[in-house]
């Protein structure tokens, strides 16, 4: 086997385990919507990946480059621009938000 259907492979079934995880957490997410853990609390998630998973959120560093206008924010729901090179949220941020 070629070492590039190798990576290949390898990222196919990582995709395929990422979304297997996903899904079986957001349908028990579903049926225990009633019930909330009062201790359970995340503070920080990693995500290293590239630029699909990146927000771009360079307010707090010296920069020509900001993205703090139209049309960045404009499907997030105040419709205002948040500083990152995106117009709304990303997969990273509704996984974030279903774990929280």
């Amino acid at each position: 086997m070629k070492p590039q259907h190798k990576h290949l492979l390898l990222l196919t079934l990582l995709f395929i385990v990422s979304v297997s995880l996903f899904m079986s957490k957001l349908s028990r997410a579903q049926t225990l919507t009633k019930q909330k853990a009062s201790n359970h609390s995340i503070s920080a998630v990693f995500v290293f990946g590239d630029s699909t998973v990146d927000p771009g959120n360079n307010n707090y560093i010296e920069t020509v480059f900001k993205s703090n206008f139209p049309p960045y924010g404009k499907d997030f729901p105040s419709h205002i621009a948040t500083g990152r090179f995106t117009n709304g949220r990303l997969v990273t941020d509704y996984i974030g938000k279903l774990i929280r």
